[in-house]
């Protein structure tokens, strides 16, 4: 058996099995299904003996399993153009997730149609290889994986402007705690010994999942629409909760606790300090004065290159803007140059939603709080026939934890108490 031969069988049992589907002849559709894993396992067979074979006459193989259209390869990588318009398996696409074909396919599934032979091919293939046994969902491609991070970070820059990383499992980030200085000394002097004393931050994996609810009619819109419309969607909901796990999140529970884990957020962190040594407290009725922001800014002792503020609208614009100096003049001062953004002390002043009102931070998250993705973002659909609707529910595994308090400085009112933000993972 050749592989086009191979192929032209495999396409038309997949063809009939979705049919049958259709149809819902679920017992001919398992018999035809098992034609499947049959023909895969003589087309292994069969590729396994003519690799032995190529090998026993030392001559290069004839074929790519990689590549198995016959696409250009450029350095290792099947050459493939992203387009969203969807059009069969050919030369310039491969099958993962961030071919245009898979693109067209993901998106023709969360609206509910059919797939052409190529696309239901290439969207069994791609989620095939990525599921786990903890892992369900359908894989995000990766162009639009890539616009709902975009969306979320320009949504919350405190969430932005941390350090990511993509580890698997649990990660354990080593933090010094103490150094002894460097010394001089003479020729003939020996040199001291130093102390370091270290300690660790684990970073596990909290669950994040939010659901979006489109009706049946709203989803019958174009796919070029279809697809910005979700990554807008979720890109609301994630990043609501990313952006409140990084400011506020309640880190993981005690023994007696019952709230779910979460990442522990800034602001959490520094209201639990003994003696919160991070945090400068202001006048509730008078409002932030021009001293307490200078107070503020004393506290920061590490990355003062990375420094921003952040606040929500309300605090921005009802406290932060009209905070005047000595001369009179507001401080808050606007940069025509940059694109109209705000500085205070010439450190930009960042609007995000997730920081609790009549509360400003500021801090260096770049240097100081780090997050670890687990798992990147999938999304699993469910049918509501009676109300016409469906549900898309995007996943995720995300941790985060501050490196250094001396990063960041919190100026609250003397009235807010514990932290007043609401939100949560939505587990």
């Amino acid at each position: 058996m050749t592989f086009k031969e191979y192929q032209d069988k495999r396409t038309g049992l997949m063809n009939e099995c979705q049919a049958l589907i259709d149809e819902g002849k679920l017992e001919e559709y398992q018999a035809r299904a098992k034609e499947v894993t049959d023909l895969d396992a003589k087309w292994d067979a069969t590729k396994e003996a003519l690799d032995n074979l190529q090998a026993l006459s030392e001559e290069q193989r004839a074929y790519n399993v990689q590549n198995l259209t016959g696409a250009e390869v450029n350095n290792g990588e099947v050459v493939a153009a992203i387009n969203l318009a969807p059009q069969g398996l050919n030369d310039g696409q491969k099958m993962t997730s961030a071919s245009d074909l898979y693109v067209a396919a993901f998106a023709k599934s969360l609206k509910g149609d059919r797939l052409s032979a190529e696309e239901s091919e290439c969207f069994q293939m791609v989620n095939a290889y990525t599921h786990t046994t903890d892992n369900s969902g359908i894989v995000i491609p990766d162009s639009v994986a890539s616009g709902i991070w975009d969306m979320v970070e320009d949504m919350y820059p405190l969430w932005a402007d941390g350090q990511k990383t993509y580890v698997k499992g649990t990660y354990t980030v080593p933090i010094s705690n103490s150094s002894t200085d460097a010394a001089w000394y003479e020729e003939s002097t020996a040199i001291a010994d130093g102390t370091e004393s270290f300690r660790q931050l684990t970073l596990t994996g909290c669950e994040l999942a939010r659901a979006i609810t489109v009706s049946w009619k709203l989803r019958e819109m174009a796919i070029d629409d279809f697809i910005p419309f979700i990554q807008r969607k979720l890109a609301e909901k994630m990043g609501a909760a990313l952006g409140y796990g990084i400011a506020c999140g309640k880190g993981q529970p005690g023994q007696y606790d019952s709230f779910k884990p979460e990442p522990k957020g800034v602001i959490t962190t520094l209201e639990a300090e003994a003696d919160t040594p991070q945090i400068v407290t202001y006048d509730g009725d008078d409002g932030i004065s021009y001293s307490d922001l200078t107070q503020q800014r004393a506290k920061v002792k590490i990355g003062k290159n990375a420094l921003a503020y952040y606040a929500n609208s309300e605090t921005i614009w009802t406290q932060l803007a009209n905070v005047k100096g000595q001369d009179g003049h507001p401080i808050m001062i606007p940069d025509p140059a940059n694109g109209g953004i705000t500085r205070i002390f010439g450190i930009q002043v960042k609007e995000d939603a997730s920081i609790p009102d009549g509360y400003v931070l500021l801090g260096s998250p770049s240097v100081a709080y780090i997050s670890n993705v687990n798992k990147e973002m999938s999304i699993t659909t469910e049918e509501h026939a009676k109300a016409r609707t469906a549900d898309y529910c995007a996943y995720a595994i995300v941790d985060g934890g501050v490196l250094s308090t001396e990063a960041f400085a919190l100026l609250k009112s003397d009235a807010s108490g514990v932290t007043g933000a609401t939100g949560g993972t939505g587990n």
